[in-house]
């Protein structure tokens, strides 16, 4: 029975303080009330039993000694000082070991997250630091954002590196949490049927795609969650499987990250484009109008068509529409979605309107106040100019390098050339059949295992037009992969300048804090990283809907932008307005969105001017370019 009661005990304190606490207070007072009886008992002159209850109460909490004239009285105060000093030591003790164990589970990120309209990323990933800069961007007007991360990760490990990202200013807090994002139990610590968004990040090992497809089974399973979930997902295979998931938006990283490598390489200069729309900092791409706004759109632009309507934006430029916006769901978006319509389409109520704008709000301002009319033009210029074959010069592979070499198949010139240079010690190499496949190219591969500067002389510096880096992600892990990059684009950089020649270079960075190494010097070179991917699934956890734009844009099939000659639309020398531009441009059936000017032929800094204000004039020169989105 002893041996019970301890065992009982022993489990009461190591599992239970706070019980322990609860029984040590009762068993006190029952042992106080016992001792208060016995004075009252023995001592005709201590009153009534309640009023020698609170005394001896309050040497307890306050021990003290008192003498009386019976010894046995004196022994039984001398006691309950004693048990006073006993108790408290205990409780102190108690509590102690109470606020330690709540510290330590708080420190254990196991505490439930009661945020509302919160952003949530389940995993761990290098895209974390790009993601929480640009939500931060994003939430500047709100009061009081909060990004959650939930990851198996120690909860203190992910604030030393998440909290140091976030701007002085910023009004958003990161809450990290630790726990197995694919555990339902887990999952309702980071509270997601009050969440605004849900990222699935991926991982750089074997075992991403598997992990990502439990997370989303996860969420799956929880009715209550009604936000979008994007999901990174590596294999087209395991994404075609994902996308069955009713509440999933998935996207594939490789392919993103490759076609805008493609698309930098068909025209230098885009990259500067797709960076500044795919950031919060400067113009983005947004569906209106939104609820607030219904009253405005139906009464200036339903019933019109497609040409007039985009003069009715000063500050914003149309450049699609989304067909039965209210009928969307995730598997429709792409058809729904349609830049450059007929321009004589109709717009509907059930329509939305997709712009680039500085901020959603400033959209619509003009709407009826808009003095701006189709312009005639006043220069018949002969847009019969055509794109020549272009030479690029790839040093790298690893195996997202065939989506690549497909995409440039698809948008290059007839005849273009590519010089492929890698390491076989560092990869396999591409797909010979393939390279067979690929007719609309010339490719020839070489194998350089040197990293010296000589190696490189081998390059055809007086062709080449364009020189793309890619990492050795198939054999070394992302610091050693980056290492060897940059050493690369040291030397690639160094004999390009000893050139004097205009050569554009692309180049891939794994970890995009590595990226920043090299970033900034000259827009004729793109560091192309995951920084990009984060960027791309915060503005789909904004709207997913954005998917299907992008992957218009970026598709060789559709609509795509374009660098347009500066003198293909207008006399040298002669000052244009925007408006005037944007109707040149729907003369030829391509939407004007944008100019990138140079202060001159050499200088290396591009001025990129997205959207601007239709009444802007503008002074073009013959190295100036028109950005235009047109059907390719």
């Amino acid at each position: 029975m002893l041996q019970k009661f301890k065992y009982r005990f022993d489990l009461l304190i190591s599992q239970n303080p706070r019980g322990l606490l609860i029984l040590l207070t009762i068993g006190s007072l029952l042992i106080l009330a016992f001792i208060s009886g016995l004075i009252t008992l023995f001592d005709s002159d201590s009153g009534s039993f309640w009023a020698n209850y609170e005394e001896v109460i309050n040497i307890t909490l306050s021990p003290a000694l008192k003498v009386h004239s019976s010894l046995f009285l004196t022994i039984l105060y001398v006691f309950v000082a004693a048990l006073g000093l006993l108790l408290i030591s205990v409780l102190i003790g108690i509590l102690t070991s109470i606020i330690e164990s709540r510290i330590i589970e708080l420190r254990r990120g196991r505490s439930k997250v009661l945020e509302k309209n919160h952003s949530v990323f389940l995993g761990w990933s290098n895209k974390l630091f790009t993601a929480i800069k640009e939500l931060s961007e994003a939430n500047k007007s709100l009061r009081d954002a909060s990004v959650v991360v939930l990851s198996i990760r120690d909860k203190v490990f992910m604030e030393e590196y998440l909290l140091r990202e976030i701007p002085e200013n910023s009004t958003t807090k990161v809450i990290c949490r630790t726990g197995d994002p694919s555990d339902s139990k887990d999952l309702e610590i980071i509270s997601p049927n009050e969440a605004r968004s849900i990222v699935l990040l991926a991982t750089d090992d074997e075992f991403s795609d598997s992990m990502v497809l439990k997370r989303a089974l996860a969420l799956q399973k929880n009715e209550l969650v009604n936000c979008p979930v994007i999901a990174e997902v590596n294999s087209a295979e395991n994404a075609e499987a994902l996308k069955l998931l009713s509440k999933l938006t998935v996207i594939q990283p490789r392919n993103f990250i490759m076609r805008l490598l493609a698309q930098s390489l068909k025209e230098p200069g885009l990259s500067k484009v797709y960076s500044e729309l795919l950031t919060f900092e400067g113009k983005e791409i947004y569906f209106w109008p939104q609820e607030n706004q219904l009253n405005l759109f139906n009464q200036f632009v339903v019933g019109r068509p497609f040409s007039e309507v985009v003069f009715e934006f000063e500050n914003s430029s149309l450049i699609g529409v989304v067909h039965d916006y209210l009928s969307l769901d995730g598997n429709a978006q792409t058809t729904a979605v349609k830049l450059l319509p007929d321009l004589d389409y109709v717009i509907q109520s059930s329509d939305r309107l997709i712009l680039i704008s500085e901020d959603d709000s400033t959209i619509g301002g003009s709407l009826g106040k808009s003095t701006l009319n189709n312009w005639e033009t006043k220069d018949n210029l002969d847009l019969t100019y055509s794109y020549v074959a272009k030479h690029i010069t790839i040093i790298g592979w690893h195996n997202w390098g065939d989506i690549l070499l497909t995409e440039l198949q698809m948008q290059l010139p007839a005849g273009s050339q590519i010089e492929l240079i890698y390491n076989s010690e560092l990869s396999d190499g591409p797909d010979q059949s393939l390279i067979d496949s690929l007719t609309n190219l010339k490719i020839n591969v070489q194998i350089q295992n040197s990293l010296k500067r000589d190696a490189f002389n081998a390059i055809n510096w007086v062709t080449t037009d364009s020189i793309l880096l890619l990492g050795y992600r198939d054999k070394l892990n992302l610091q050693q992969a980056d290492a060897y990059t940059l050493l690369t684009f040291t030397h690639i950089k160094f004999l390009r300048d000893s050139q004097k020649r205009d050569i554009n270079i692309c180049c891939e960075i794994l970890d995009p804090k590595n990226g920043e190494l090299i970033e900034g010097t000259r827009d004729d070179e793109f560091v192309a990283s995951d920084e990009l991917v984060a960027k791309y699934l915060i503005q789909l956890s904004e709207n997913k809907y954005l998917k299907a734009v992008y992957t218009d844009l970026l598709d060789e099939s559709g609509s795509e932008l374009f660098l347009r000659p500066a003198l293909s639309y207008v006399s040298k020398d002669r000052s244009i307005t925007f408006a005037e531009l944007v109707n040149i441009g729907l003369t030829r059936n391509e939407i004007v969105v944008g100019l990138q000017l140079k202060t001159s032929a050499r200088n290396h800094k591009i001025d990129s001017i997205l959207s601007p204000s239709k009444k802007s004039s503008f002074q073009l020169r013959e190295y100036d370019r028109i950005i235009v989105i047109a059907n390719n």
